[in-house]
This record gives structure tokens, sequence and C-alpha cells, in this order.
């Protein structure tokens, strides 16, 4: 099992006070598909990366490992 640390963007339904950013887990064996993307956050729009994994979830990134980023 491979292992990266990523940081999601929690679902817009949640209701955060602060930040609505969460640092995850996630196994690199189950990821499918990374695309980068254009995020709008607050005021700003910021560079961001799509994940689909395996089990048919899908994450909105907003921090990858450089290894990873460096293949896109």
């Amino acid at each position: 099992m491979n292992f990266i640390k990523v940081t999601i963007i929690s679902h817009r339904d949640v209701q955060a006070l602060e930040e609505s950013n969460e640092v995850m887990l996630m196994n690199i064996d189950h990821i499918i598909s990374i695309k980068p993307i254009k995020i709008p956050l607050d005021d700003q729009v910021v560079d961001g990366f799509w994940i689909r994994t395996s089990h048919g979830k899908k994450y909105r990134a907003i921090d990858i490992p450089d290894t990873l980023s460096s293949m896109l």
C-alpha cells in the first residue's frame, strides 16, 4: 500500500465556520485519474486537481505531492 497526503476541499453542503479544507491520506493504488482544474475559492481562483478513485468517489484537491504533480 502506497499512501499520499492530499488537501481536499470538503463538500459544499458542509457548513464550516473557518476553512473547508481537509487533509486526507489516499492509497495511490486506488487512484484512477488526476486532472488539473481551476477551483474558485472566495474571491480568487486557484489551481487544483480532480481526483477519481476506483471505488467511484471524486475529490477536488488543492494540494498533492510534488511527485504526482510533476507527472502532469
